[in-house]
Parts: C-alpha cells; structure tokens; sequence
C-alpha cells in the first residue's frame, strides 16, 4: 500500500493460480510453435546435415540461461521476469531496456506463430479439405486466418489466465503426441532405408560450422519458454519449487524432441536424388509437412493438425508473455500508467494486452517471415544478455538475500552464455540485416521513451516523498553529487567534515539526507518532523555556507532506509555517499549491518564507509595496502588529497609483508610499495611517507602500527572483482571492527560490472 498526497493506492498483483504443470506446459507450448513447424526448413537450408549440431548448440546455451533464469525466478518472484532482474542489478535504465526488448520480442515472436497459423491453415482449408477459396487468392486467406487466430486468442487471454491455461496445456499434450509419432515413424523409416540415411548424412556440414551457427540463431526462438514462464512468477503457487521444476522440466522436453526431430528429418526424408536438406530448405515453412508425408501414416493430415495446434499454443502463451511486460512496465511508469491497470472483474491487464495484439498485427501484416523471426530472436538474446549480466551483479551485491537456486561454476557459466549470444548476435546479421536494423530503431525509441518520459515521471514520485527540502548555493549547481545520509549521531560535524571535504575537493554538490522510516501503511505525509531535526539541517548549512558550499538539506519518508538512499544515488545521479557506521553489526550474516551492507553492494556509484574515532583530529592518515594491485587505490587517492587540503594532513603509505621475507626481499616489496603510491594518484606537496611493516597478520600488523600514532585509517576496500560476492574483504572488516580511537575510512570506488570483468580478462591472458 503506497499512499501520497492524501489518496490510497493500492499495489496491483496478480493472482496465484498456477502450479508445476501448468508452469512446464506453458513453457513447451511457447517453445514447441513456429521453431519446428515453421523455421526447421530454414534452419536446414543454412546448417545442412549439421542440424542435429544446431540443435545441440540452442539447446546448450538455453541450459545455461535456464540456470540465471531459476537462480532468479525463484528467489525473486515477479511478473515481468527479466525486466525486474536487470532493473537490480544493472540499473533502471538497463532495466527498462529489458522490459522494452522483452514486451516487444514476446510479441513479435507471436506475430511469427501467427503467420505460420494462417498459411497452415490456409493449406488445410483448402488444399487438404478443398474447400472453395470464394475468388480470394491464398495469401489473403492467409492473412484473414492470421487475424482471426489472433483476435480469438486475445479474447481468450482477456477471460484469464485460468482458462488460457487450461486450453494451452491440452494443446500441448496434443502437439506432444503428434511429435512423438513424428518421431517414432522416421526412426524406423531411417532404420529400413540405411542407404538414404548415409546418402542424406554424406555432406555433414556442406556450409561449414558457420553455417550452424546461424542456424542456431535462426532458430533459437524455439528456446525462449524461460523469459515467458519467468513471468509468471506472481501467479505461480510455491515459486521456488513450482519454476524450478518447471522451467527444467520443459528445458528437458523440447531440448530431446528438438534433437530427435532434427536427426530424423535429415536422416529419413527422400529429397529425391538431393540431400534431404536441401530439399527441406526448398519446402521452407512446410518442411514438417513435407517430412511427415512421405514416412508417417496420415502424416499429411496429421501434420497440418499439428502445425495449427502447436501455433496456437504458442500464440497463446507469448500473447500472455508480452501483455504482462507491459502491465508491469506501466505498472512501474515507465510507460503510460495506464497500461499497468488490471479488469475489475478478470484480473488481466486489458490496455496491455490490446496493445500487444495492436503490434502483433502490425508485425504480422507487414514484416516476411525471416525477418519477423530474426527480429524476435535479436530482441531475445539482447534480454538473455543483460539478464546473465545481471545475475553475476546481483549475486555480487546482495549477500544478504537467501538464494532458492545458485548456478554452478558462477560466474564463469553465465559469462559463457554472454560470450555465445554476442557470437549468435554476429551470426544473425547474416541471416537477416534487417531485423538488425529494426533492434537498433527500437533501442533508439526506448532510450527516447525512458529519457523523456520515464525519467520525469520517477522523479515526480521520488519528490513526493521528500517532507523537507532546502537549498543553499554560492555556485552554479554541480555535476558532481555527494549523498550524506544524517542519523542520531551526535558527533554529525565531524562526519559533516569529511563529506565537505570531499565535496570542496570535486567542486561538487552535498546532498544531505535524513530519512524518517514508515511503518506499513504509514502516509509519507505524516513522517515525524521536528523542530529539532529542523535545527540540525539548518546547522549543516551554516557550516557549509561558512565554507562557500552547496549544499541541499532533506527530510525523506521512506519504508526502507537503504532504498531511500539508492534512490536518492539514482535520482541524483550521485557520485559518491558516505555510509556512517557505529562498530555494531545488527544482523547476522551481514559485514558492517543491514543498512549498510545493502548499500555498499547495490551503489552505482563511490562508497566511503566511515567508522567515527573519539578523537576530534585528523592531522595524521595512515593507508594500509596490499602487495597485490587494487583498483580501489585511485579513489583511495582521492580521498587522502581531500584530507590533506581540508586538514592539511599528513599520509603514510604502510605495506605488511611476512616477518620471514626480513632481510632477504625488501627491496623487492619496497619497490611494489612504490608502485602503490604511485597508483594512488595522490595530489601532495612533497610526496608521501612510506614504509614496510612486517608481521605473519596483515590485520594486527596495521593496528598494531597505528597505535598512538595516526587518526585516521584510510583502507582501501577490498579487490571485488566479479568472481566475489562481498566488495568489502575480510582485512578491512577486521580492522574497522578492532580499531576503536581512531577514525577508519573504507574506500570503495565504483566500476561497474565492465571493468572488473575486463580486468579479469587482462589478468588471466
């Protein structure tokens, strides 16, 4: 329940109605539609005898997506799927891109089961049962029996999932049984005529490995069951159990049908002096048609039957698919609000899902079917890329949350999958430019989208929330933002002093921050707002005109203190917050506490984590580093030259190495230690001092060292490199939690996911 201005807003979610079944019958009948009844021709006119390797390769990179999507599925239940994963842990811009590529491919991918309905059907009616085509010629009745299945389809969706459910699942059972005789019939046709096997299998790989691999990207539509039952995350009943099963167990069914089919289209079809793929590749869209005719029992019949049923099941599955990305898009305003409005009496998003079937028609009517495939697969893999990304992110920045599902070998397995979509990518462009291009004008219109609406609307929010707000400036407003939230501390000035000086130190802006944290179904507008807490902001400007900063006050309601301030990091588009911790840790599991820990990993930006001294002074910084490079030395620089120019401070640089390497290597660690100081960037009149402390403990060595004689413990936080969960290693946590007198400083710069990765790259080859 979200109130604002006076007036109650209900948060709309879905209704949990689905189990296990329905979840893998979803999945298989979005995967089981246009791939095998009408790209499988295709595929082999590009991959040759080297289908069956196709196959294998879709259904591999499938398996390690598969594995992101139940890691996150089931410990972040959402409607929307992806689109909420990468929102987290890639930001809301890479976020709403997600969402955008998501609605978009699902409905696209729907437009291509549709075309493939009508021309099946148009065949059906009229070559199979010939009927009459009344003076209309073919493609018009196959464009009349597109829309029809189309709006029947959408009507069905608008009565609910319940009953999209239950007509899909027994379409599925059908399409599964057709396939399975599909099958049965070829295997043993294959097995009586071992000469037209060898003779279809002697050109293996006519078009050579690239060949498959743009077969594979063709076809890997007919693998993207995972982003759709995903999405069924608010409606599923037990999520943990029910998607996991679920999405493995579709993953393990289409994968062997997939495979079996290819292998017995190629080895059982009689091209007629001609390689079976070639003749295949010359039937296109009826491939499966032609197959069944000439080694299954009705198989013409039975076939046609097939391919209007399992485009039936898959237009009902994505027209569920993108019409829920747009509810939750407009549900988050990132899109028209009102599209993220539900039926009163159906539970369905209406507005969505007539503007899903809108571009549905749109593609359908307008775009040849290569391409509608193309487009739909380059949408896919632009959304399976982010969300592999975003799940190495997440694992990376929220230690505290209880994974259902952990993906082995991480994160060398989902960077795997990221390497093998951008090579599907490259290979894509060669089967179709123009869905390329088409990706790259959708790109442009959602960055317009967000950028001029989406932004705005964000921001309007986040400003009803604010229940005090103050500005104090003496220069033009800054690009660089430092976020300072305020607690009870009593000794804020000296936290304040720090915040200055890294803000003088920039030229930058302060944004200082106190947050009021509601209780459930508490209006914003009756967080607490005393006198006192008016002083003490008040307070924060006066020292800060006395040092000619700007600087805005703030008094923010919140249900969550940690969101408020990444909100406030994300509107801002702040540079760095500085996070006040006391020594005490409030949760188990957690490094320096819920609140803090939460922001340190979740932060797109720099991160000074401070631990207040007893003592008022800061005249003395002691940087503690390691032998091995650290990529949070520059801003550790950073932070040290601000200290020195405020307090006029004096720095040293300490290594600690073993107590046996006394007297044999220090010049050696003497040397690295100065290449540390060079790192360190540090802007000093006069250089630095710098020495070699040896001891067996890195930690007690440090402390011991600054006893009595330092201020300030600047630590550079540990390297978190993208193989790491927790940024801050055990060293500075050690020393933070021991050093009781002296002010500790932990020192965080942000890197994104992309140069730790590229960093890892250089490190290992």
């Amino acid at each position: 329940m979200k109130q604002a201005n006076g007036t109650t807003h209900s948060e709309l979610h879905l209704a949990r109605t689905l189990g296990i079944p329905e979840v893998a019958l979803l999945g298989i009948g979005a995967l089981l539609g246009g791939g095998v009844f009408t790209l499988l021709g295709h595929a082999a006119g590009l991959a040759g005898g080297g289908l069956v390797l196709s196959m294998l390769l879709g259904s591999a990179i499938a398996f390690i997506n598969l594995n992101s999507y139940i890691a996150l599925a089931t410990t972040f239940p959402a409607a929307g799927g992806g689109y909420h994963w990468v929102s987290e842990g890639l930001g809301s811009v890479q976020g709403f891109l997600s969402g955008w590529f998501s609605w978009m491919a699902s409905a696209v991918a729907c437009s291509l089961y549709a075309v493939s309905f009508g021309f099946i059907a148009e065949e059906f009616f009229f070559d199979f049962l010939a009927f009459s085509p009344g003076g209309w010629s073919s493609a018009a009745w196959s464009l009349f029996f597109t829309l029809f299945a189309v709006v029947v389809f959408g009507m069905v969706n608008y009565r609910g999932v319940k009953l999209s459910g239950k007509i899909g699942g027994a379409i599925v059972l059908v399409i599964l049984s057709l396939l399975g005789a599909f099958i049965l019939f070829g295997l043993k046709h294959a097995a009586l005529h071992v000469e037209l096997v060898a003779y279809n299998f002697s050109a293996f790989l006519p078009m050579g490995l690239a060949g498959v691999l743009q077969a594979a990207a063709l076809f890997y539509i007919a693998f993207e069951g995972s982003e759709i039952q995903a999405q069924t995350g608010e409606e599923v009943k037990n999520p943990a159990r029910a998607l996991k099963h679920g999405l493995f167990i579709s993953w393990g069914v289409v994968s062997a049908v997939y495979v079996l089919i290819a292998l017995v289209i190629i080895a059982a079809t009689d091209g007629g002096g001609t390689p079976s793929w070639q003749f295949i590749g010359g039937a296109a869209d009826r491939a499966m048609i032609a197959a069944g005719s000439q080694f299954m029992p009705f198989g013409y019949m039975l076939m046609l039957v097939g391919g209007l049923l399992a485009n039936l099941a898959a237009m009902n599955a994505t027209i569920y698919s993108s019409s829920r990305v747009l509810f939750v898009l407009g549900r988050d305003k990132l899109v028209w609000q009102k599209l993220g409005v539900m039926h009163p009496i159906h539970f369905v998003p209406t507005r969505a899902l007539l503007l899903s079937l809108v571009i549905i028609i749109a593609a359908a009517t307008l775009l040849p079917l290569k391409d509608i495939a193309g487009l739909a697969d380059i949408l896919f893999i632009g959304l399976f890329l982010q969300l592999n990304l975003a799940y190495i992110q997440l694992r990376r920045e929220k230690p505290e949350v209880k994974w259902q599902y952990i993906v082995p070998l991480e994160p060398y397995l989902p960077l795997l999958g990221v390497a093998c979509y951008i090579a599907l990518g490259v290979a894509l462009f060669h089967v179709s430019p123009t869905a390329i291009y088409f990706f790259g004008t959708w790109l442009l219109l959602g960055l317009v989208n967000y950028l001029g609406y989406a932004k705005y609307v964000e921001r309007e929010d986040h400003e009803r929330d604010v229940v005090y707000e103050h500005s104090v400036r003496f220069h033009p407003k800054s690009e660089y933002r430092v976020v300072l939230p305020v607690g009870d501390e009593s000794d804020w000035r000296k936290l304040l002093d720090i915040a200055s000086a890294m803000t003088r130190e920039e030229g930058g802006d302060l944004i200082a921050l106190r947050i009021h944290e509601m209780k459930e179904g508490q209006n914003a507008d009756d967080a607490f707002h005393s006198e006192r807490e008016e002083h003490l902001l008040h307070a924060i400007e006066e020292d800060m005109s006395k040092k000619r900063l700007n600087v805005d006050t703030r008094i923010v309601s919140s249900s969550s203190v940690p969101e408020a301030i990444l909100d406030t990091i994300i509107e801002e588009n702040a540079d760095l917050v500085l996070m006040n911790w006391d020594g005490d840790v409030d949760t188990k599991g957690f490094v320096f506490g819920r609140k803090v820990d939460v922001v340190l990993h979740r932060a797109k930006c720099d991160m000074l984590t401070v631990k207040l001294g007893s003592g008022e002074k800061m005249d003395r910084v002691f940087i503690p580093v390691a032998v091995d490079a650290n990529p949070n030395l520059r801003f550790t620089g950073k932070v040290a030259t601000a200290l020195y120019r405020t307090f006029g401070a004096k720095v040293t640089v300490a290594m600690v190495v073993p107590e046996d390497v006394r007297g044999k290597g220090d010049e050696y660690y003497r040397s690295i230690l100065e290449e540390r100081v060079v790192e360190l960037k540090m802007k000093i009149p006069g250089g630095v001092e710098s020495k070699v402390i040896f001891s067996d403990y890195v930690a007690s060595g440090i402390l011991k060292s600054t006893e009595g004689a330092y201020d300030v413990v600047l630590l550079p936080a540990a390297r978190g490199g993208i193989t790491k969960v927790i940024g801050v290693g055990s060293i500075p946590e050690q020393v933070a939690k021991q050093c009781r007198r002296k002010t500790v400083l932990i020192a965080k710069g942000h890197r994104g996911i992309g140069k730790p990765f590229w960093e890892y790259i250089k490190e290992r080859f």
